[in-house]
């Protein structure tokens, strides 16, 4: 991982990351004929979008220029309202040159661990009382990123156990 001796630097950096991290999930989206990863990479891409300006606004008052931003926290609670229909109704309509689903999340969960264990480390090394809050805010929001990217690729790879294990069936064989 890069090293970062200032806010500042914590700062641009984080900003790239999750200007990076928006251009991949829009681009993964335009790739994705299933709807429910079409929609998590829609959903996931306006997140990035949303932390690029809680981090300009951390920027801004780290300069001097403005006080710092008001956060306001998602929960995997609200991540998954915005899906819950597509659960309950996708399908998988397999198309020729489309991006593999399953390969797209494995992605995703490798960049959100990565993001998750950068900000874990920011939120420990910053001097900044404000980027620390900022930080710990980010690592628990890329931590519902990741735990739902995680939940949706087994429900792509193994439905069966995936809806056994959301409902909680017990299967005593009898």
């Amino acid at each position: 991982m890069p090293e970062h001796n200032t806010d500042r630097e914590r700062v641009e950096f984080a900003l790239k990351t999750e200007q990076d991290g928006h251009e991949f999930y829009h681009m993964t989206s335009r790739k994705m004929t299933h709807k429910l990863a079409k929609a998590a990479f829609e959903l996931l891409g306006r997140e990035e979008l949303r932390h690029v300006e809680l981090i300009e606004g951390l920027g801004q008052q780290l300069g001097g220029e403005d006080e710092a931003p008001t956060i306001e926290t998602i929960t995997r609670k609200d991540l998954e309202s915005g899906l819950k229909s597509i659960y309950e109704n996708a399908k998988e309509n397999p198309v020729e040159n489309e991006m593999d689903p399953a390969m797209a999340y494995e992605k995703a969960i490798e960049l959100e661990k990565q993001t998750t264990s950068l900000y874990a480390e920011y939120a420990k090394e910053c001097d900044d009382d404000a980027a620390k809050r900022l930080f710990t805010v980010l690592l628990q929001e890329e931590e519902h990123h990741l735990n739902l990217l995680e939940d949706m690729h087994a429900y792509l790879t193994n439905p069966d156990e995936w809806f056994i294990d959301r409902d909680g069936i017990m299967l005593n064989g009898g």
